[in-house]
């Protein structure tokens, strides 16, 4: 069966989560985050026996699941199986398991499955079995993030700097966590101070936003060897493709709309005011740059193109780094024209 990961914590609530579950996607974070959740729940109940396997292990082992689902520790009510890297190679192990103890979950931890992916295939078919994807976290994932971020934190962010986090924030769940909690040191024991948009924009300036906010500015500059090196390097530190996409988008969406706003109030000043999250006083002058030398229809263009690309990247997930690149590559040679 397949459960949408929004439709995990009802599947939860009613204990009826079947035993082998398989997680997989692109958002790490919210798969650790979701299988910490579940493992929680599951020990809570009873004593458990709990163990990891990996790929390599089953590899060199083809019986390794079979014997620790039938082998139980004296001391232990029940068990907790992990299973990691698991690719389509093992799955004629699954099929051959059969699985009678009610007191046994076996959770796999995969990578970014596409549709013809075997393993996938086969968990989604089974009643007994659940296939979990676990996409980037989109806008309203981001903005339910922020929202409970500040219901367990008894904190009330501005409008300002909600649009700011939600526009800011990675699509890797785990990352976007990490970045909140660095608000909790500027709050300190304090809970009603106010937080200012600058002081979150510095604490998050240190962070992966601040390396999509500069792979931005060399693209719409048309600074292509500066935007492969960086490409590369944020590639490297585990960016996801469709986040470096999404910010571009977003980037020139920003640019189209102060160009509009140009064309009504014949100020760039005060065009950029109706911005929210507002554009950094540091970034001011680059801003101003794109919003006058990038024609308003090439603008246009490139945001179709790279929606373009993300449908492509979620569609073709083994080439979504060439993918990215490709289209991002593009729109920086386009920039070269108007900067050089």
């Amino acid at each position: 069966m397949i459960i949408k990961e929004f439709q995990l914590s009802e599947v939860i609530s009613k204990s009826s989560l079947p035993q082998f579950l398989l997680f997989y996607g692109p958002n790490e974070g919210l798969i650790r985050n979701d299988i910490l959740k579940i493992s929680k729940i599951f020990k809570d109940k009873k004593e458990t026996d709990e163990i990891t396997i990996n790929g390599k292990e089953i590899d060199a082992n083809q019986y390794i699941i079979d014997e620790e689902i039938k082998s139980f520790s004296i001391f232990s009510e029940q068990k907790l199986i992990h299973l990691e890297n698991i690719k389509d190679k093992h799955l004629q192990y699954f099929d051959e398991i059969n699985l009678i103890d009610n007191n046994i979950l076996v959770i796999i931890k995969s990578e970014n499955l596409d549709k013809q992916s075997k393993i996938r295939k086969f968990f989604e078919k089974h009643i007994k079995y659940a296939a979990i994807p676990c996409y980037e976290d989109d806008v309203r994932s981001v903005m339910g993030l922020v929202s409970q971020f500040q219901s367990e934190n008894k904190i009330i962010f501005e409008t300002d700097i909600k649009n700011y986090l939600i526009q800011n924030l990675s699509t890797d769940r785990f990352i976007s966590k990490n970045e909140l909690e660095k608000l909790l040191l500027l709050i300190g024991n304090e809970k009603n101070k106010k937080i200012e948009l600058g002081d979150v924009q510095k604490v998050l300036n240190d962070s992966s936003a601040n390396s999509l906010n500069i792979i931005n500015e060399y693209i719409m500059y048309g600074r292509v060897g500066q935007v492969s090196k960086k490409l590369y390097k944020i590639f490297n530190e585990g960016t996801s493709p469709v986040a470096i996409i999404r910010s571009l988008q977003n980037y020139l969406f920003r640019v189209h709309k102060t160009q509009i706003e140009i064309k009504k109030t014949g100020n760039f000043d005060e065009a950029i005011k109706q911005l929210r999250p507002p554009v950094f006083w540091k970034d001011k002058d680059n801003f101003k740059n794109h919003c006058s030398k990038w024609p308003t229809k090439d603008v246009l263009l490139y945001i179709e193109r790279l929606l373009e690309a993300e449908y492509m990247c979620k569609t073709q997930s083994s080439l979504n780094n060439q993918i990215c690149e490709k289209y991002i590559l593009s729109v920086a040679k386009k920039g070269e024209v108007y900067f050089n």
